[in-house]
This record gives C-alpha cells, sequence and structure tokens, in this order.
C-alpha cells in the first residue's frame, strides 16, 4: 500500500476547494494509494521523461502527482480545476 504525501501546495490548493470536492478528492487519492498499481489509473503526462509526472482525474479537478515505487510513495504536487491545472506544470 502507498502512502500520498501532499506538498504545501498541494495542501493551500486543497483548502481553496471547496469541501464536498476537497473530501472527494482526499478519498480518490487514498482508493489510488490503495491499488497495487497506480500507474494504471492516472495518466502520464509527456515532457517529463526523467522524473515521470502524472495528472489523476477526479470529477473536474487533477491532481498531478509523482508516483515513487521504490518507497511505496504517491506525492502530490499540485490540485486544480482541469482548465488552469496544466499551465503551471
Amino acid at each position: 500500500m502507498y502512502t500520498v504525501h501532499l506538498s504545501r501546495g498541494a495542501q493551500k490548493d486543497l483548502l481553496a476547494i471547496p469541501k464536498k470536492d476537497a473530501r472527494r478528492i482526499r478519498a480518490a487519492l487514498n482508493d489510488l494509494a490503495a491499488e497495487e498499481n497506480p500507474q494504471a489509473c492516472v495518466k502520464k503526462l509527456k515532457g517529463h521523461e526523467h522524473v515521470p509526472i502524472y495528472s489523476c482525474r477526479i470529477g473536474s479537478f487533477r491532481a498531478i502527482l509523482t508516483i515513487d515505487n521504490g518507497i511505496l510513495v504517491i506525492f502530490v504536487i499540485t490540485i486544480d480545476h482541469r482548465s488552469s491545472v496544466y499551465r503551471n506544470v
């Protein structure tokens, strides 16, 4: 089982999202951590060959994250609405 770590930016993003959606996002990230192979449930983003970055779709929100299989950690970089999340990645 993987553990989920949120960056400071992701923590702030989660606080800015309505509580109902934030709960759904947290539940989806916990479900992703419980998966045996979380890479199968997310989309790999192009242009990041050295450190693969993934996008997890949660309704109209996206969580941008990395997955470290060596220590079983999912590190969430940012969470935002799908219309603006990819602009800063």
